[in-house]
């Protein structure tokens, strides 16, 4: 978890050192333990790094250069087969260091551009000044773990591992974006390149940004879930070892020698990465489990006993924390200060938790879980909407539009999600959109109270249908399209994704995650439908894979998740401790979202009258981040 930054263009002069000192303050806490800097006056350009060391006697890599320097590069970032891939670039004439493995990244740029790095397992954001053709490009990871911002205004264009930074640097404005508000209301995150800021842009996951002096950033991405498709063998066998065998590569590379922690859900997917990390002698291997006190031992929302039982098995240092309310509440700022992006996810307060137990053991990486559930089928839910589609909805596009449209109109005292559903046939819409919803376009007039040149966050699906209908997976099952959808920006990129990163940065920890490996990735979304799910088990191959890494017992038990209690929470006391926020704070008294409406839907759910609690938190969320980092600005 280091930083980067820089400057391009008019901005970097004669005295171009001054934006980049005061880009690089700023980033002190993502990377404490070093600093390098590379600014070229003649060439307008300005490149700064900041290390956090993932090891003891880890070097910086500082800022890396090819043979000839001409091209220069820093990254927040690791390679992680780096043999495979020196060893590729000896072939081709290269001579990379030993240094570092970032370095690795640049020469696979020199060798193939952007498309190089697909060669690469790797976690990283990158920028490298290609002397050669006079322009800076930035690149960020296969599926997103690592992030990278930016803004381009009259004195040039910026870059930072966050926003924070970027909001150091004069004339940087702190404005709101209401298209980014009104598509958080929907995917409880911003779908990229926005942010709620206006003007400043997140690069996309696999993608490339190349930017020439004075020109506007043109994107490039280099590597899809949806490239290079494989046959939909039948054969369990060849897919179950092909699972493991990338499974095993991805947990091997992120592991380092010394201290190493782990986060211990008790589910299979941070299960069998201990396990993993155990058995190629990780010493010693700390895991961490937080939950809520009040729910403790209730199997909706915590696994506690089978994160204890994994601990003892694998013989872990296990540590525990159980929250009380109070602190649960205590907390919930403190994740507003660490997402200047910010992510609507109320787990944020225990993996906040977790990794501050890792940091007070005086760790700097950890291994997590995330990206598995959703590549996997993990999700019960998933099931039951392709179930859905199939049964339901292909029924209803096939009557006539007119028909769909006033079926539409009739619905006002049906359940939402029927609504949502029928509103979409009217509009010839898609049946899904993201796991993860709050508000859909059709309800958006009942909380926004200016709508007036708002774009609709239906255009973010389409493009996402255009994209998946254009690959050679259009035809095949449904699931592969939620799948995918899923995994885009809109959803895991930067919502699961996003929580982690900014969470880890803030309290000075390196997360790694083993299954956002590309080829573990790529396989994994390629395995046939009726290997995700069957006889009644999702994510039936993967539990295959895990056999003898882990107790069938905890393979094959019922899946509990780890869910947050904020249904019951809002109904009290997050309920009475989150009115004022929603009512008088935030863009509710700025006069963008509706006072009258989150009042009526706060007494509703406390009435018992539905579940508003995904509605209710993405809104408080979103005043607590204005209030934040937007009001003290007008101040």
């Amino acid at each position: 978890m280091s930083s980067i930054c820089g400057a391009f263009g008019p901005c970097v002069t004669a005295a171009g050192a001054s934006p980049l000192q005061t880009l690089m303050s700023s980033l002190a806490s993502r990377g404490p333990d070093a600093a390098a800097e590379h600014v070229d006056p003649a060439m307008r350009v300005a490149l700064g790094f900041r290390f956090l060391r993932a090891a003891p006697g880890e070097p910086s890599p500082g800022v890396l250069a090819n043979e000839n320097r001409s091209i220069l590069m820093v990254c927040d970032g690791h390679v992680f087969n780096g043999g495979e891939v020196a060893s590729w670039l000896r072939g081709q004439g290269h001579t990379p260091s030993s240094a570092h493995s970032a370095e690795l990244l640049l020469h696979l740029y020199e060798a193939e551009g952007p498309a190089g790095w697909r060669r690469a397992d790797g976690q990283f954001a990158l920028a490298l000044w290609d002397g050669r053709r006079r322009q800076l490009v930035l690149g960020r990871d296969f599926l997103g773990v690592r992030p990278l911002y930016y803004w381009a205004g009259a004195s040039g264009f910026v870059f930072a591992s966050d926003i924070r930074t970027l909001l150091a640097y004069p004339g940087v404005p702190r404005d709101v974006d209401e298209t980014a508000v009104s598509d958080f209301l929907t995917f409880t995150s911003v779908p990229g390149p926005r942010t709620l800021f206006r003007d400043i842009r997140k690069l996309g996951a696999g993608t490339a940004a190349i930017c020439a002096d004075g020109a506007s950033p043109r994107l490039e991405p280099y590597w899809d879930l949806l490239a290079d498709p494989l046959p939909e063998s039948a054969d369990e066998r060849e897919w179950v070892d092909r699972v493991r065998a990338r499974h095993l590569a991805a947990v091997a590379g992120r592991k380092i020698d010394g201290p190493i922690g782990s986060l211990l859900s008790g589910g299979n997917d941070s299960s069998a990465n201990a396990s993993l990390l155990a058995r190629m002698g990780a010493n010693p291997l700390h895991t961490f489990t937080v939950g809520l006190a009040e729910h403790e031992g209730d199997p909706k929302y915590n696994d506690l006993e089978y994160a204890r039982k994994v601990a003892a098995v694998i013989g872990s240092t296990h540590h525990e924390e159980l929250l009380s309310t109070d602190q649960f509440l205590e907390t919930i700022p403190l994740t507003i200060d660490a997402m200047d992006d910010l992510v609507s996810e109320p787990s944020s307060v225990f993996l906040y938790h977790a990794l501050r137990l890792a940091r007070d053991q005086g760790l700097r990486v950890v291994i997590t879980g995330e990206a598995n559930d959703e590549l996997c089928c993990g999700h019960g839910g998933m099931i039951q909407i392709r179930d859905g589609y199939y049964r339901r909805w292909q029924a209803l596009m096939r009557k006539p539009r007119w028909m769909r449209q006033a079926a539409a109109a009739i619905v006002p005292g049906m359940a939402p999600r029927y609504a949502d559903i029928l509103h979409r046939a009217a509009r010839d819409q898609e049946y899904f959109w993201s796991y993860e919803t709050a508000w859909m376009d059709s309800a958006k007039s009942k909380i926004l109270r200016r709508t007036s040149g708002v774009e609709p966050a239906v255009r973010i699906v389409e493009a996402c249908r255009h994209r998946f209908e254009a690959s050679a997976f259009r035809d095949r099952d449904y699931l592969f399209y939620i799948i995918y959808a899923m995994m885009q920006d809109f959803y895991f990129g930067n919502l699961m994704l996003g929580k982690l990163d900014r969470l880890s940065a803030y309290l000075g920890v390196e997360s790694r995650c083993p299954y956002t490996a590309p080829a573990y990735a790529h396989v994994v979304f390629n395995v046939p439908a009726p290997l995700k799910a069957r006889d009644g088990l999702v994510k039936y191959f993967f539990k295959k894979a895990i056999e003898g890494v882990l107790p069938d017992e905890i393979i094959y038990r019922p899946k509990q998740g780890f869910r947050t209690p904020i249904v019951e929470l809002f109904q009290g006391a997050l309920g009475r401790w989150a009115e004022p926020v929603l009512l008088d704070g935030g863009l509710t008294a700025a006069g963008l979202l509706d006072r009258a409406a989150l009042a009526d839907l706060l007494a509703r759910h406390r009435r018992g009258e539905g579940d508003f609690a995904n509605k209710l938190w993405t809104a408080m969320t979103l005043n607590l981040w204005y209030d934040r980092w937007i009001r003290p600005a007008a101040m």
